[in-house]
């Protein structure tokens, strides 16, 4: 459990590296929201254990693991985004239980990181996957994975284009920033992708605030379904880096995906609004816009196959 000791440790550490007395107060309040969570709630369990996909299904199906880790099977292709396999991010324990252990996903072709944050590029959760998995990282980010032991680790900055397992992936650029923790003194990058394959496409935004990008990006693709996070967007000062979820509605129309999973939700205390909140605004803005049937909602451990 999180100690009130190390809770504010954690708050004194933060406060040299924010500057402004607001600011503090507002990231003490996301320790002390943790330490309260964790003393009155027991690690919820996952809806459903998610099963992998047979290595020869056709089509895209996706299954959500939690936070931004999410299972593709795209036309057979196995990809894992932003593995983060842990019960804890610093501060932060996990609210919901794993749908599936790391070990258990022993056919992997692809990982796909999309920043250096701890919640996003976890190095205990990459230690128990397959090594045989070509992975990606944002620019100047290599450094962290080069000797866990894969068998291709392969950098891209944004813009560039690469081809694997028959898939093609751009970087593209987000809005967020990339630096392992503020006093971080690497330029590093941070990015979304977006992986296509026979006319159809994939879009993993990865983490991000409102940006254009998407609907500049998605308008060259077949977009079949889109991963935007919802939460993480108060207080306001995050929202440049972390989209509400009426912007992430906002951005999926934009981009021209057929459908759109939220994700970055209802897995680690990371900000202030309720647990419950980006869900209830998603729901609510998806009714008003009239595209509930285009927006899959899934719990921990569901999946979803994109229809033919």
């Amino acid at each position: 459990m999180l100690s009130p000791t190390r809770g504010l440790l954690i708050v004194g550490f933060l406060g040299m590296l924010v500057g402004g007395c607001d600011r503090q107060m507002d990231l003490a309040k996301i320790v002390a929201k943790n330490i309260a969570y964790e003393i009155h709630h027991p690690v919820q369990p996952p809806a459903v254990k998610l099963r992998g996909f047979p290595r020869g299904n056709p089509g895209i199906h996706a299954g959500w693991v939690g936070h931004s880790t999410v299972f593709l099977s795209f036309c057979g292709t196995q990809i894992l985004t932003d593995p983060n396999f842990s019960s804890r991010i610093k501060i932060a324990r996990r609210v919901v239980g794993l749908p599936i252990e790391p070990e258990e996903i022993t056919d992997l072709d692809l990982i796909l990181i999309s920043h250096a944050h701890y919640d996003h590029l976890d190095l205990p959760s990459l230690k128990r996957l397959p090594k045989k998995a070509f992975l990606v990282v944002p620019r100047g980010c290599k450094s962290f994975v080069e000797d866990l032991g894969f068998s291709t680790v392969m950098e891209m900055g944004w813009n560039r284009v690469i081809e694997v397992h028959g898939l093609r992936i751009e970087a593209i650029r987000p809005a967020h920033w990339g630096r392992r923790t503020p006093l971080d003194g690497e330029d590093r990058g941070y990015n979304g992708y977006l992986i296509s394959k026979d006319g159809r496409g994939i879009l993993f935004a990865g983490d991000t605030g409102y940006s254009k990008m998407f609907a500049e990006k998605g308008k060259e693709q077949n977009l079949s379904v889109a991963f935007f996070p919802i939460s993480a967007y108060k207080p306001d000062w995050f929202r440049t880096n972390h989209a509400t979820p009426e912007q992430a509605l906002q951005m999926f129309l934009e981009s021209g995906a057929r459908f759109m999973v939220p994700i970055h939700w209802g897995t680690f205390i990371l900000s202030h609004e309720p647990l419950e909140e980006p869900l209830e605004k998603l729901r609510v803005e998806s009714r008003r816009l009239k595209i509930e049937e285009r927006v899959i909602i899934l719990k921990h451990g569901e999946s979803f196959s994109v229809p033919e």
